[in-house]
């Protein structure tokens, strides 16, 4: 049993926040941004989550899922108030007299303190969890809240994670895991060889033995979160965010297998596009298999293994490996034609997609033979399709 297993089996709850930042929409509806001086935060929220109070010195906020019985608080304190994550956790649970169990970790080269709480909100019995992260720069550190009744927790149980893995608070929290995920699954300092056959050439790279294991964990307990929204007016912002939140967790864990393609094969390539088609050519030759899983996902690493795969899964390995190498790239994903493609930008002629005030030229990861800029003329209607920015 993980640290984190042992740690959620407690009981949990909440106390009143306060965030001396403002918060402002970015981009994606669901991404909340908090700017600071070193840059910004962020919380790529579950949808449906909407603020219901601050305070008059913009220092707190509290917000409610439309979705479940779920309210989150969030604070920020400035500099010098706590001397670490732990310290500011224990302290604002202790107030709340709290059942609580804290552990702390490194995220982002950061003092990270995690804790499953319980205790009473007025006559209601909560449980939840909170978070506490020092900021870069020295900016300070933020508290997170999240709760519900405690007869609601097993059903509102990865809503919540969930809430918190989203924390980004640089920009390169946006390519990594979560601080949940990286909590449960901590990054293991064994290897395992991998070999591919790109275009007739064998190249050799390595993935963390944990890898495998933590995507695996972040995509089922996502799809557990995307399930909740079968039906609801906000299911295709939900389905968006389930993959982006994939993006975000696979990315960093197959940087080295970027870097390995890239060298063996940039040299001997024309340009982007040559590159990108020896990649989808690759896709087009693995082994087609629908996941076991509720999800129907394959982790990326259990691919690069040698695992099977379908359309959405090595749609999402281009883009992951396509972003690595410093291409604009993109999925689009149907639920009319149950299919999903990838897509990146690309001077090359062919049939592309609009996004983002971009053309994307569409790549077919299933069936062989297929060049970019291609797609099959019964699926050409791009009104059925849509796009995954994933930033």
């Amino acid at each position: 049993m993980t640290r984190f297993q042992k740690i959620i089996l407690k009981k949990n709850v909440l106390c009143t926040l306060a965030a001396c930042f403002i918060l402002t929409q970015t981009l994606f509806a669901a991404v909340t941004s908090i700017k600071s001086k070193s840059g910004f935060l962020a919380i790529d929220l579950p949808e449906g989550f909407y603020l219901t109070s601050s305070s008059k010195d913009g220092k707190s906020y509290q917000l409610q899922s439309s979705v479940l019985p779920v309210t989150a608080a969030i604070k920020v304190y400035d500099k010098g108030i706590y001397s670490s994550a732990k310290e500011a956790l224990t302290d604002n649970l202790t107030r709340m007299n709290a059942e609580k169990e804290i552990d702390s970790f490194n995220w982002r080269n950061q003092d990270f303190a995690i804790s499953s709480y319980s205790n009473y909100l007025g006559q209601m019995a909560a449980a939840g969890y909170a978070a506490s992260v020092t900021l870069p720069e020295e900016d300070g550190l933020i508290v997170m809240l999240i709760w519900t009744e405690q007869t609601q927790q097993a059903a509102c149980n990865d809503l919540m994670l969930s809430f918190i893995d989203g924390l980004c608070i640089d920009f390169g929290s946006f390519y990594e895991a979560g601080p949940i995920t990286k909590y449960a699954y901590p990054d293991s300092d064994k290897y395992i060889p991998v070999t591919m056959n790109i275009t007739e050439r064998e190249i050799k790279s390595f993935i963390r033995e944990s890898d495998r294991e933590a995507n695996e964990y972040l995509i089922e307990r996502e799809y557990n979160v995307l399930k909740l929204y079968a039906g609801h007016p906000l299911w295709k912002d939900a389905w968006t965010r389930y993959y982006r939140m994939i993006f975000r967790d696979s990315f960093k864990r197959l940087n080295r297998i970027a870097f390995d393609i890239f060298n063996e094969l940039n040299p001997s390539c024309t340009d982007d596009t040559d590159l990108a088609q020896k990649l989808l050519t690759w896709t087009q030759g693995m082994n087609y298999e629908r996941e076991k899983t509720s999800s129907d996902f394959a982790s990326l690493p259990s691919i690069i293994l040698g695992g099977g795969s379908d359309c959405d899964s090595r749609s999402m390995l281009l883009s992951v490996l396509l972003t690595s190498m410093n291409m604009d790239s993109i999925m689009f994903i149907s639920n009319e034609f149950s299919h999903a493609v990838a897509g990146f930008v690309s001077t090359h002629p062919g049939h592309s997609f609009k996004a983002n005030n971009k053309d994307y030229l569409l790549g077919e990861t299933t069936a062989k033979g297929i060049t970019w800029g291609m797609i099959a003329q019964e699926q050409d209607d791009q009104s059925k399709w849509i796009p995954v920015l994933f930033y």
